[in-house]
């Protein structure tokens, strides 16, 4: 990136009319969510982000995006996957998001695997592994070490 290029925060660059943006990261999330009519679901902006929240009984599954920069679902029990990811294509963005829906609809529908202290969920063709932050990790490890 040339310094006369500078990134703007709110979703689009100079010069890259390829970015999602996050009104329509979110449409395409309210598109998404009518294909699980089997769980509860909630779309909206927050602090410039897309997200759905999807659940079902005590279980829930966040996936939340600016629209392009990174893709991200954080589940109920702290664990979570983020991609960052600057450069995707329009097409490959969307693809991204339905990835990470996806993703959370497995989580919330009891299809996530424990593997140690990861949670592995296939799907659409992908494995994705989602873990808890570092510092949960951490103090885990602190906790069971007393």
């Amino acid at each position: 990136m040339t310094p006369e290029r500078k990134f703007e925060w709110g979703g689009l660059s100079a010069g890259r009319e390829d970015f999602v943006t996050a009104a329509e990261a979110l449409a395409a999330l309210e598109e998404l969510v009518g294909e699980y009519p089997d769980l509860e679901s909630e779309t909206g902006l927050s602090d410039g982000d897309a997200f759905v929240r999807l659940s079902a009984g005590e279980r829930w599954a966040i996936v939340s995006t600016p629209g392009t920069r990174w893709f991200s679902v954080r589940v109920d029990t702290g664990h979570r996957a983020r991609l960052d990811d600057a450069t995707s294509t329009r097409d490959e963005a969307f693809m991204l998001l339905r990835t990470y829906v996806a993703v959370g609809v497995a989580y919330v529908r009891g299809e996530a695997l424990a593997d140690g202290g990861r949670l592995t969920v296939a799907t659409h063709g992908r494995t994705v592994s989602l873990t808890r932050p570092l510092g949960a990790r951490l103090r885990g490890w602190v906790g069971r070490a007393r």
